[in-house]
């Protein structure tokens, strides 16, 4: 669920970029999805698979956003090129902020657990 979530509010977000678009640049879209877009999603998505999750919110957070996080930040046309590294980053950070998010809303819910033992 948590992919299938992960992919509509990245195309929910580009429709709504597609609206707001019109006197913006290239670049003040790219930034705005880099630094604002992406890590809300990788962090609505983690808070859902935490919220939701019996144990590991955070391996299954990795697990559920890998393809999301792989397929539209990791991918390149150009096939395998020196920087892979480069498009490895955004990937890896989108991964530590589902998890970590995942882990919060997991102890926010089993807050009273926690507390009983």
């Amino acid at each position: 669920m948590a992919t299938v979530v992960s992919f509509s509010l990245t195309g929910l977000s580009g429709y709504v970029l597609y609206t707001l678009s019109q006197g913006r640049s290239e670049a003040q879209l790219s930034v705005l999805v880099r630094f604002l877009v992406s890590p809300g999603i990788a962090l609505v998505v983690g808070g859902l698979v935490g919220f939701l999750s019996n144990d590991y919110p955070a391996l299954v957070s990795i697990v559920c956003l890998s393809p999301w996080a792989l397929i539209i930040h990791g991918s390149s046309s150009g096939g395998v090129t020196p920087n892979w590294l480069v498009r490895l980053g955004p990937v890896l950070i989108y991964l530590a902020l589902g998890s970590i998010a995942a882990v919060f809303a997991f102890r926010l819910r089993h807050r009273h657990d926690f507390a009983t033992q």
